[in-house]
């Protein structure tokens, strides 16, 4: 199962895609999956930049 990354190092990601990285490049950096960061930035772009949570 995956484990759960920081509201931290998910806001850290988004920062650097704002500031012109790519979600890949963002991903490389910080050390997280390249599909996560993907998903992540789509749905700040769409007002969501907290974690849904997990479980019922």
């Amino acid at each position: 199962m995956a484990r759960a990354l920081s509201k931290d190092l998910r806001l850290r990601v988004l920062k650097a895609a704002d500031e012109g990285a790519s979600a890949r490049q963002a991903a490389a950096r910080f050390g997280v999956g390249i599909s996560s960061a993907i998903r992540w930035i789509a749905r700040a772009k769409i007002g969501e930049q907290m974690p849904r949570a997990q479980g019922r």
